[in-house]
């Protein structure tokens, strides 16, 4: 709120008006400033806007390259008592598959005998070591209890959990193997007070041993130290959950049709998100004769003439297919894309499921090379890193040029205040000695 003036009053002055009129013509290079400020910060929204489309576009591309269009559907004949899961298959042939499953993979479990509650050890002559896989592991006793013991093997790393089991008269000492597998078979050297965990002379004893998962693939035996096999079929995790001896699990591996025709669709569809959000911040609408807040904006340009380029180019690398055309995907007029001939798509996974993987995740593959694209534009090196540093540099140096003339403004408001505030001042004084005259006057007149 303008603050109250009693500057004019009695001369007449319009003092505030004129006051009010000069700095109106006075603020106009900070009112340019603050227009070209608020012009910078819609552009800088603008390319967040952008930055966020192109990366929505990047995970559609992600979701079309390497093995995400070489995914395998697996099903089991025994669904409802499955001893083998699968969790990946990517990358692999599809066939079918015979498992049975004799041994699952599990680590060493040790059990001590029992030690009366609160007995405490000497740890001034005794000493640990506890070895597993070929690692040798001295342990640093401080705390002389057996929870002490315990809490000093869990932070030793050495590859072992241990926890106190209290059988209802004493407590046991229990330690398990991290991993699974007959190699990570668990060793205690062990002397003085604590020789009774030593696995060989001392109360140690296995409630269960360190062994490997053993099966059968197709009558191939196999053996795995963990249940969690991803090494033996190409591209295949399984996970063995239960044993199925004499009733083996069937497993089929085909390829997803419907998984990779859905990832193609989304990254049609991700492509014209972002073409129509590029679009929408450059374009320029010649009826009304406005233009979007990027409109002729380099950068911005750049975004969607990177991006078709790389999608006009020819693959290379074999499969029979050399470009989205192939599998029924064309530009429209309007710059998008569209899958106008999902049967040609159809007929290709069909016949030529690894020319269509090819045709995305070669090493010119469309997705390989917008990834790149996409992975430089978000970049530390970027276009979105490049405008927005030069925007908000700019900002900046407006917003402190304008502090600046805030500062001038004030004081040349207080000298045009001051000016006719003394311009008031002169005026009426002399109102007053006209005033005077004039009494005067009249009094001479009436002699």
């Amino acid at each position: 709120m303008a603050a109250i003036s009693g500057a004019g009053m009695l001369s007449g002055l319009p003092v505030d008006d004129l006051v009010s009129s000069l700095m109106s013509v006075e603020r106009q290079p900070l009112t340019l400033l603050q227009s070209k400020q608020s012009s910078f910060n819609s552009k800088l929204s603008a390319f967040g806007t952008l930055k966020s489309a192109v990366s929505t576009f990047q995970t559609a591309v992600k979701n079309v390259s390497s093995d995400a269009l070489s995914a395998l559907t697996a099903t089991s004949s025994k669904a409802e008592t499955v001893g083998v899961s699968v969790s990946k298959a990517s990358s692999a042939s599809a066939g079918n598959y015979s498992i049975e499953v004799s041994k699952l993979a599990q680590s060493d479990k040790l059990v001590s005998s029992g030690v009366a509650p609160g007995t405490t050890f000497s740890a001034a002559d005794s000493s640990m070591e506890i070895s597993i896989g070929g690692k040798t592991t001295k342990l640093t006793l401080t705390d002389t209890t057996l929870s002490g013991l315990s809490s000093a093997i869990n932070k030793a790393n050495a590859g072992v959990t241990a926890t106190i089991l209290n059988d209802g008269t004493s407590d046991r000492l229990v330690i398990t193997g991290n991993e699974t597998g007959k190699d990570n078979t668990v060793s205690i050297a062990a002397s003085g007070s604590l020789a009774q965990f030593a696995t060989s002379g001392g109360g140690m004893t296995k409630s269960q041993t360190a062994q490997n998962a053993e099966l059968t693939i197709d009558g191939i035996a196999v053996s795995k130290a963990s249940n969690t096999v991803t090494d033996a079929i190409k591209g295949v995790t399984l996970n063995l959950n239960q044993t199925n001896v004499g009733s083996p699990v069937k497993i089929d591996l085909a390829k997803d049709t419907a998984s990779v025709t859905s990832k193609i669709t989304a990254f049609v569809d991700a492509y014209n998100t972002l073409a129509t959000a590029v679009n929408k911040q450059t374009a320029y609408n010649a009826t009304t004769k406005t233009a979007a807040v990027l409109n002729g904006d380099a950068g911005a340009r750049s975004i969607m003439t990177g991006i078709r380029a790389e999608l006009g180019k020819a693959v290379g690398g074999g499969g029979g297919l050399q470009g989205l055309s192939d599998i029924g995907i064309s530009f429209q007029r309007d710059g998008t894309l569209k899958l106008e001939k999902p049967e040609k798509l159809k007929s290709a996974l069909e016949t030529n499921f690894a020319g269509v993987s090819n045709l995305f995740s070669a090493t010119d593959g469309v997705a390989t090379r917008l990834t790149k694209v996409t992975e430089d534009m978000l970049g530390s090196k970027g276009v979105f890193k490049n405008r927005t540093d030069g925007l908000n540099a700019s900002i900046e140096s407006m917003s402190k040029s304008q502090e600046r003339m805030e500062l001038q403004l004030a004081q040349t408001e207080k000298r045009y205040r001051a000016q006719f505030t003394s311009l008031d001042t002169m005026m009426t004084n002399m109102q007053s000695m006209s005033s005077y005259m004039t009494q005067q006057l009249a009094a001479l007149s009436s002699w």
